[in-house]
């Protein structure tokens, strides 16, 4: 993006980058739900509140091997002064225990294995000395409930594992699974279409003629999506009306959704947004006051939202970072920001280029022994170097004119999805 770029339209006709956010969510939506099984649910989005139907553990069970006891019969046992106690029977996980422990008495217990009928304490096997004779000899005291797990500790009947729109992950998957819910509800995910617009491009493995390049682009687009989980079907057209509305409309009945990279600024050879203008799609905007990026343009075709991405690699990747996968994303019910953000010093000046815009700049993020982040801006003029190799962004926001040396700033790691703990 050149300094002209923003003399262009330096506040005028171009949206903020945060309205074109909000107007993108306020017209996608979830894309219905569907019932799946627990094991393959992993990273999907809750569509209802998953609610425990029972306790866990349903009783009190055992967090050592050991002995169980009455605390009363032992508070005064240590390995000087040990306390003899006549050992009734064994009780192991799984088995519905009868055994009540009356004083002076002890049963043999496993971790997990339910508490015994009057026991209230157990002491690790490690303080205890089996004899002959039925005779345990108790080295340490323990008050009442020690290693002891109380029914319905980790989970109670009626609480709430994972609320509504949140993130299925493998803790909360094993929280689930321990309380016995084996199905969940999840929002669907969407299927995306990804339409490469240019005489100059070609799918990668095909041949490449002079003054061709690959489309790199879709992969990129395809290669986020897919981490999300989301099926893209790709697609490269040339520059011609009717070749972009024939591939739309046999793309368009298949998806929930398209993305175009390519031929959106709007010249006499970009012709992406003057052909779904034809076709007769409800144009939300085009052109944000945001760069790189500022030549996408949104628009609703058919009830399923469009996505026109403009085609240089560094404008397309942050127009779909920033605004495309958002929306997207929240059509599998998903409300996070893709990117995890971290807080990190900067380690030089970052002036903005003009105050109302917001800028994002490549960068490299470093984690510090003790446990913070510094962030220094990616000096590759390379775009493509720039997106393979920088491991993070660091936004100047729209009304902010520099951002100093030494200042703590949100920066978005391009290596750690959001959501995830």
């Amino acid at each position: 993006m050149n300094p002209t770029s923003y003399e262009i339209d330096a506040g005028g006709n171009y949206i903020g980058y945060r309205e074109a956010f909000d107007l993108i969510h306020s017209y996608t939506r979830p894309k219905g739900t569907e019932e799946i099984s627990m094991d393959s649910s992993m990273h999907r989005i809750a569509a209802e509140d998953v609610i425990a139907p029972i306790d866990y553990p349903s009783v009190d069970i055992s967090l050592k091997d050991g002995y169980a006891v009455k605390s009363a019969d032992v508070a005064q046992a240590s390995t000087q002064r040990p306390i003899s106690l006549t050992v009734i029977g064994s009780v192991f996980a799984g088995s519905n225990c009868k055994i009540p422990v009356r004083s002076g008495s002890a049963a043999k217990i496993c971790s997990g294995a339910p508490i015994p009928t009057d026991a209230d304490a157990v002491v690790a096997a490690e303080f205890c000395k089996e004899t002959s004779g039925k005779k345990v000899h108790i080295m340490a005291n323990a008050e009442k409930g020690r290693n002891i797990l109380q029914a319905g500790a980790e989970i109670k009947t009626g609480n709430v594992i994972v609320r509504q729109h949140g993130i299925l992950h493998p803790g909360n998957m094993g929280l689930a699974a321990a309380a016995g819910i084996d199905r969940v509800h999840v929002y669907r995910l969407p299927t995306v279409a990804i339409i490469g617009v240019g005489d100059e491009i070609v799918a990668p493995g095909e041949e490449l003629r002079p003054g061709q390049i690959y489309a790199s682009n879709l992969i990129n687009l395809k290669a986020w999506l897919s981490s999300f989980h989301i099926e893209c079907r790709t697609s490269v057209v040339r520059d011609d009306g009717d070749a972009i509305k024939f591939e739309i409309r046999k793309r368009l009945p298949h998806v929930d959704a398209v993305l175009t990279s390519g031929g959106a600024w709007g010249s006499e050879r970009d012709l992406v947004i003057s052909t779904f203008r034809e076709l007769g799609w409800r144009e939300i905007f085009h052109h944000v006051r945001m760069g790189p990026g500022k030549g996408i343009a949104f628009g609703i075709f058919k009830n399923k939202p469009i996505f026109c991405l403009p085609g240089g690699p560094a404008s397309n990747e942050m127009a779909f970072l920033q605004l495309a996968l958002p929306g997207i994303l929240l059509m599998s019910g998903n409300r996070h920001h893709p990117l995890q953000t971290v807080p990190a010093r900067l380690t030089e000046d970052l002036k903005s280029r003009h105050r109302n815009w917001t800028e994002f700049k490549d960068a490299i993020l470093s984690g510090n022994s003790d446990g913070t982040y510094t962030v220094q801006i990616y000096g590759n003029r390379s775009r493509l170097q720039s997106i393979a190799n920088a491991n993070s962004l660091v936004c100047i926001p729209e009304g902010t004119e520099i951002l100093n040396r030494g200042d703590i700033v949100p920066v978005q790691s391009l290596r750690n999805r959001l959501g995830i703990p």
